[in-house]
């Protein structure tokens, strides 16, 4: 009889079960199960066994000595295998010092998504940082220079500083027929535009108006305007809008104040 048999005998003959044992000795059922029945490979190892075996035999109050030569000679000394020694010995779980180790591959791979990721965004910002403002117009002075373009014989024109009106002079006789009008051009705000401006035969104005800025001319015969950009210029004649034509690919107003 084994050791195993030997002790479920004296359990039995003492009419306790293996929860009372478990509940005595702190020895888990299944470990007590597979030492009565013999099965030592489900046991840890032989000192653990044994110590199965002392706690079990005082339990039952049985001398424990003779029971532990008996499991001696039955294993033929050698300890059984236990469970323990069937897991494989190349480590499954990583060591300590190689939890957090990253690959170098993997820092090569962090380094140039980083290095993109910063030339993305310094490009962005170039980009969105260029000044797309208009370039700066030069200022226009109050006072402009009128440039004679022809002039009828016997009659004299003078400037009107700040105005830019052109008061013809002379003889009353020689001045052509008509009714006087005010010629007028402004400029949208936030725009600007080239402009030339000639009354009664003189160049009146030649440059870039700045959005917002608006000019004035009594005319007595004739007036033409050129612009530049049509969008933002606006010609009226005593208040009423003048209709502008292309020539040559330039804008042009014509007024007579003949008709």
């Amino acid at each position: 009889m084994s050791v195993g048999e030997t002790l479920a005998a004296e359990r039995r003959k003492q009419a306790k079960t293996i929860a009372d044992v478990v509940a005595a000795t702190n020895i888990m059922a299944r470990q007590l199960d597979a030492l009565e029945n013999g099965r030592l490979d489900e046991l840890p190892t032989g000192a653990y066994v044994r110590g199965f075996i002392q706690i079990y035999a005082k339990y039952l109050g049985l001398p424990a000595a003779p029971l532990l030569k008996e499991f001696q000679d039955d294993i033929g000394g050698v300890r059984p295998r236990s469970r323990l020694e069937d897991v494989p010995e190349r480590t499954v779980v990583p060591m300590r010092d190689q939890l957090h180790h990253i690959p170098k591959q993997t820092w090569f791979l962090i380094l140039g998504a980083v290095v993109v990721i910063g030339f993305a965004l310094w490009l962005v910002g170039t980009l969105g940082s260029k000044d797309t403002a208009p370039p700066p117009i030069p200022p226009v002075t109050a006072t402009e220079s009128i440039e004679p373009t022809s002039v009828a014989p016997g009659i004299t024109t003078d400037t009107v500083p700040g105005t830019g009106t052109v008061s013809p002079s002379g003889d009353p006789a020689t001045q052509l027929p008509g009714k006087e009008f005010v010629l007028k051009v402004a400029v949208a705000d936030g725009m600007a535009s080239w402009l030339r401006v000639t009354v009664d035969g003189l160049k009146a104005y030649e440059g870039t108006l700045a959005g917002g800025s608006t000019k004035e001319w009594t005319v007595t015969k004739d007036a033409e305007v050129r612009i530049g950009k049509a969008t933002a210029v606006t010609v009226t004649r005593d208040g009423q809008p003048v209709a502008t034509k292309s020539v040559d690919g330039i804008t042009v107003a014509t007024m007579s104040a003949t008709n």
